[in-house]
């Protein structure tokens, strides 16, 4: 019985830990955007498309994020959750935008 539990666990922790792998390629694309949005928010362009523009400005970021969750988790998967976690990003980031002009135009 004991065996079986810890090979039970053991099942489970090497199943887990590659899927942690591409979670730091994620963080530096979404860093990477985040600067962007900054350095862009003071244009005058709307908010969504400057957090378009700062998505498409870490291309080299997106590239190696998407290939980490491919290499762990197959071409479909990583292809459809590239696509929706720039989707869902790219909303996240319009708001931060206006957020920052908003509290922006406060300071003055």
């Amino acid at each position: 019985m004991r065996t079986l539990l810890v090979f039970a666990l053991g099942s489970l922790i090497s199943t887990a830990a590659p899927a942690q792998e591409w979670k730091p390629a994620i963080e530096k694309w979404r860093a990477c955007a985040d600067a962007a949005a900054v350095r862009y928010s003071k244009s005058s362009e709307s908010a969504p498309v400057v957090a378009r523009l700062a998505a498409l400005a870490c291309h080299d970021e997106k590239t190696k994020a998407s290939q980490a969750i491919v290499q762990v988790e197959g071409a479909a998967f990583g292809e459809q959750y590239i696509e929706a976690a720039e989707r869902y990003y790219v909303d996240r980031l319009s708001v931060n935008v206006m957020e920052m002009r908003l509290h922006g135009a406060e300071k003055r």
